[in-house]
């Protein structure tokens, strides 16, 4: 009987297999030999003809295997000629599942959404699949259930019953599988089942609330009964074994972490975070109940280092924690305790590159050592995406930091990382590496530089000053710099610009208003009749709309002879008793041609705003920097909103808005 027990399921399972392997392998992918052992060395072959890979000279793939009910990517390189290819792989010795992604450049073959997929035998038991094959089917098309590969196929994904079946198949071949699986399993039969899914899900929870049961079985018991069931009394006494068998477990870590105290004394947060962290670390925690009750550690360790850096002005907490920050929290701190504070001139350059330093370092170290939450990128995949975000998110400041250090070699180490990524799109970028490569006198990068980053309209004032001084030098004077500039642009560009403020072009009556210049003058709406007035609302503490400054002088002295356009910056959301003069010594340190007007005090006394305030409700914008372009009998016709961190693209912009404003009648 036994073996004829045992011959029935190597049918079951052979059958099940080829259903798999007939239903989603296509002739142009097939492994040697067909049917594949985990820990096998196997050969894959691919035919890209009849795929959008056909004709591409360079196919590589990435290779998808689940271990340990765990996805792990590898990059493969496949040898080939023509549409051929192939690749010999050793499969690991706990995979259940293989998945192949066939890629060249940016086109990429995944078998139309269906996945190329291989389920694994199991060599240490004839007749059976490998651990984790049944599972890996069942989530790698049941998106919902979020276990799938990421960004591997894209579709609504199996029925519930589907993947219910799989996942039954599982946990009754491989039964230490019940607790890692139990949770969505659960959710299958839940969803498989309706009304009838009780008995079924009861034997669960004697599994789940057995003598035994480890913290994790009795959490998710504890989930079952709340998210599924609705059996809160169940659910308490289930609190209850959990508070008796683990006064320290999750439990008691979710009731300190929401009686940290919180509110607007950084000091007193700061207590309460460092005692939290002292009472309850991270270490041997249950990863999936701090996920679902948000008790994330990085952000408790950003808490605590953001607010010793603002409160105490020191860094000892960064260096504490600073090898323990994943991936994910470096980028938020990098902006709290480095963009923010050099933008805004907060702490000294000296200081904020050695804060740099050490971020950057952490982040190389983990590029380099690919953590496992991340384990579903292949190692290429993996530092590509680092290399982005390093190119996006920080390299600009801190090569601004490495300049004003001199140490312009090391700053064009990172530009030169950078620049394949961002080209010479970034305003920002350009301007650093313009200053690297003038101190270096790399003239012939620079002059490359600063003409395709006028080409991008992505160029700083100082970049149009240092064109202009190579033009002086080469003619001997600036006549004719101007054409000289214009014919760098890119005209198509200027035509979509052009085309694009002309669908945004609107008619309302700009607000009334009356409000006082930097000489205590009153200026009202009436005194700009017959004239184009640009007017730009900014505040002190708004570190993009001083950002946005230099863009608005090219645009101010562009009009500077036209007496029928003005321009009028309006600060405003004000408090305090000393902003005026502030701002008057803030306009003449940088040479800003600007005509300055105050807001009114709003409505509340707290602070200024209530032209603004008008402003907002008339046009529906809230927010600041916003520019409105007025016409000559007062209608606003333009705006513009935020600032994206090129100066000549502002100035063009704005430009455009004026030029075409000028011409309504």
């Amino acid at each position: 009987m036994k073996i004829q027990i045992r011959f029935f399921l190597l049918l079951i399972s052979f059958s099940l297999f080829v259903t798999v392997a007939s239903s989603q392998t296509k002739p142009n992918f097939r492994s040697v030999p067909e049917f594949v052992n985990n820990g096998d060395t196997i050969k894959i072959e691919y035919d890209a003809s009849g795929t959008v890979l056909k004709n591409q000279k360079n196919v590589s793939a990435i290779m998808y295997s689940y271990q340990n009910y765990k996805w792990y990517a590898s990059d493969i390189t496949l040898n080939g000629t023509g549409n051929n290819w192939s690749v010999t792989v050793k499969v690991p010795k706990d995979c259940g599942l293989l998945a192949f992604k066939f890629k060249a450049d940016t086109l990429i073959d995944n078998n139309h959404d269906q996945g190329y997929f291989l389920m694994m035998r199991d060599k240490k038991r004839a007749g059976l699949m490998a651990k984790g094959a049944y599972a890996g089917w069942a989530f790698s098309r049941s998106p919902k259930y979020g276990k799938d590969i990421p960004d591997y196929i894209k579709f609504e994904g199996i029925k519930d019953s589907a993947t219910y079946h799989w996942l039954n198949q599982e946990i009754s071949f491989n039964q230490e599988s019940k607790s890692v699986l139990v949770y969505p399993y659960a959710i299958a039969v839940n969803a498989t089942f309706k009304g009838d899914a009780l008995p079924r899900l009861q034997r669960v929870l004697t599994y789940l609330k057995r003598a035994d049961a480890t913290e994790s079985d009795l959490l998710n018991a504890r989930k079952i009964l709340l998210g599924l069931l609705q059996d809160k009394k169940t659910a308490d006494s289930v609190d209850k074994v959990l508070a008796q068998k683990f006064p320290k477990g999750s439990l008691a870590r979710l009731a300190a972490f929401k009686a940290i105290p919180r509110g607007n004394d950084m000091k007193i947060m700061l207590a309460g975070f460092k005692k939290f962290l002292a009472d309850f670390p991270e270490e041997g925690t249950d990863k999936t109940f701090n996920e679902e009750n948000r008790i994330n550690y990085d952000i408790i360790k950003q808490n605590i280092i953001i607010f010793s850096s603002y409160a105490d002005k020191n860094y000892a907490d960064l260096d504490k924690h600073l090898n323990e920050l994943s991936y994910g929290m470096i980028n938020n701190l990098y902006y709290k305790i480095v963009d923010i504070p050099l933008k805004r001139k907060e702490v000294d350059e000296k200081t904020l590159l050695a804060v740099s330093e050490k971020l950057i370092k952490r982040l190389e170290f983990i590029r380099a050592n690919r953590p496992e939450d991340y384990s579903y990128l292949s190692p290429k995949e993996w530092v590509e995406m680092v290399n982005n975000n390093m190119a996006k998110q920080m390299v600009t400041d801190h090569i601004h930091l490495l300049n004003s250090a001199g140490r312009y070699k090391a700053a064009l180490t990172y530009a030169d990382n950078a620049q394949p990524i961002l080209g010479y799109k970034n305003a920002a970028f350009n301007n650093e590496l313009s200053i690297t490569l003038d101190k270096l006198s790399d003239k012939e990068r620079l002059s490359t530089l600063l003409a395709k980053s006028v080409y991008e309209n992505q160029a700083s004032t100082e970049m149009l000053a240092m064109l202009k001084n190579s033009y002086i030098k080469a003619k001997g004077n600036e006549e004719g710099f101007d054409t000289y500039l214009a014919s760098l642009k890119n005209t198509a560009d200027s035509k979509k610009m052009k085309d694009d403020i002309l669908k945004e072009q609107m008619e309302i009556p700009m607000v009334d208003f009356a409000m006082q210049d930097l000489n205590g003058k009153t200026v009202k709406l009436s005194d700009f009749k017959g004239k184009t007035v640009v007017f730009d609302f900014w505040a002190t503490w708004c570190v993009p709309c001083k950002a946005s400054f230099p863009g608005m002088k090219l645009a101010v002295e562009k009009y500077a002879k036209d007496p029928n356009v003005v321009f009028y910056f309006v600060d405003t959301e004000e408090r305090g008793e000393t902003y005026k003069k502030e701002i008057a010594a803030y306009i003449k340190a940088n040479n800003y041609p600007f005509n300055i007007l105050f807001d009114n005090k709003a409505a509340d006394g707290k602070a200024t705003g209530e032209v603004f305030d008008r402003v907002c409700k008339t046009f529906k914008i809230s927010g600041i920097p916003q520019k409105i372009v007025v016409d000559h009998n007062g209608i606003a016709r333009f705006r513009s909103i935020g600032f994206n961190g090129s100066a000549t693209e502002l100035a063009d912009e704005i430009s455009t808005m004026v030029d075409i404003t000028k011409t309504i009648q």
